[in-house]
């Protein structure tokens, strides 16, 4: 037992040697948590948690060449949504994190932000993913709504994202 147990030392010892004694770390996660005072410091005219989310969190991604990116995570009715929203100075930035192809996409509008958006809908084995996204010329700032689920037929994305809108 005890030549076993001075063999598996070595077997370790040696692997150890071997790999240079370095122990790998995974990748960092690029997204930290902020509070909701930290996001109005970040993007003054930010989304606000709809009325009826649960679970609202707040996190951001920054980067050395680019706007911070301010993540909205909620559960609403039953499904959780992201919504981002960043300073790209791009119309046709796409910040959502969705890489989906999509089977329908639409132009819409949405009143409460005054500004046109294009809405999109993957339908897959899995489930379904909806998508919000639109640019705001004015301020120069892209945002996107997402939600993925087992059933969205009859679904309205753009609701929820009218319920973002910033009060004026």
């Amino acid at each position: 037992m005890k030549k076993a147990l001075v063999l598996m030392a070595l077997i370790l010892l040696l692997c150890l040697a071997a790999c240079g004694g370095e122990q790998q770390e995974g990748m960092p996660n690029p997204w930290h948590d902020i509070s909701e005072t930290e996001v109005a410091d970040l993007c003054p005219a930010s989304f606000v948690v709809p009325e009826g989310a649960e679970n609202a969190s707040w996190s951001v991604m920054e980067a050395e060449d680019a706007a911070p990116l301010v993540q909205l995570n909620f559960d609403l009715n039953g499904n959780s949504f992201t919504a981002r929203e960043q300073a790209t100075e791009d119309a046709a930035a796409d910040i959502s994190g969705m890489y989906y192809e999509w089977t329908a996409e639409s132009e819409d509008a949405l009143q409460n932000w005054g500004l046109p958006c294009r809405s999109y809908r993957h339908i897959g084995d899995d489930g379904y993913a909806d998508l919000c996204a639109w640019y705001d010329e004015a301020s120069g700032t892209a945002y996107s709504l997402s939600v993925t689920a087992e059933d969205l037929d009859g679904f309205d994305l753009l609701a929820v994202a009218e319920a973002l809108a910033p009060a004026e």
